[in-house]
């Protein structure tokens, strides 16, 4: 199981955590996993619990709580592409053996919310949901050290990461060639894991990649376009010759060079 959450503050990118431990502690602590040090993020704010295949988010009895999806929670499953809210920051949650194996196809809307409409995963097969564990509560104990173990930022793990996202020049890699604006005919490499596109505080959208696959997705505001047409919920694969409309800029998807 390979999860990662992406965090973001205003609409840009701060940085991305793989989630590798049983727990990930978010907050200003600087002994956090994840540390935010912003006013609105209290000192340990929530943390991700991984049992077995099904990871959680719970709140730590923060001052102003956890949202997913725009919604005030305690403890809740989270699934490929929800979003958590912790005071003004975002941390999008991916599944990348979902994008790997091309498992997007099945997402559907759950969530519309006049602040926020985010996307989740359908419902797993019968099999599968027979082998989850049931939802913790909040009265189950938690082991006295664990919140604290540590999950190391991807900047930290660049070798593992580099072991999962190939070389930005490998065959098939590719780009984005810019259609309207001052900075037309321009080429933006799509050689991070997440690229996003747009401007901050108005409609943007988050190219993702991972291995050989590249994947847009809704990030805020109004829903991008792709090939003239609004991007449905989830994650949506694209190739060479795509067209990409994210507010009023426009992309044509191209082979980067080597």
């Amino acid at each position: 199981m390979r999860v990662r959450i992406v965090v973001s503050l205003d609409g840009q990118i701060e940085t991305e955590v793989e989630l590798t431990k049983p727990v990930t502690v978010v907050g200003r602590h600087p002994g956090c996993d994840v540390c935010i040090d912003h006013p609105a993020v209290s000192g340990r704010h929530m943390l991700f619990r991984i049992v077995e295949r099904t990871v959680y988010v719970e709140d730590l009895a923060s001052t102003n709580g956890t949202k997913l999806n725009g919604h005030a929670v305690q403890h809740q499953v989270v699934h490929h592409l929800d979003m958590v809210e912790v005071g003004k920051h975002r941390l999008h949650f991916f599944d990348d053996d979902l994008l790997a194996a091309g498992g997007v196809s099945n997402l559907e809307t759950t969530v519309h919310t006049d602040f926020e409409r985010t996307m989740m995963v359908g419902h797993p097969p019968a099999q599968a949901e027979a082998a989850s564990p049931p939802v913790l509560t909040q009265e189950a104990p938690r082991p006295a050290r664990e919140d604290l173990s540590r999950t190391m930022a991807i900047p930290a793990m660049r070798r593992e990461a580099e072991s999962i996202l190939e070389p930005a020049t490998h065959k098939g890699a590719l780009a984005l060639r810019m259609l309207t604006g001052m900075h037309a005919g321009e080429v933006l490499p799509l050689d991070k894991a997440n690229t996003m596109l747009g401007n901050a505080g108005s409609d943007t959208a988050l190219v993702v990649r991972r291995g050989d696959g590249y994947f847009i997705a809704r990030f805020a505001g109004a829903a991008p376009r792709l090939n003239r047409k609004d991007l449905e919920p989830g994650a949506h694969r694209i190739a060479p010759r795509d067209l990409i409309e994210v507010g009023n800029t426009r992309y044509e998807v191209i082979t980067a060079k080597p």
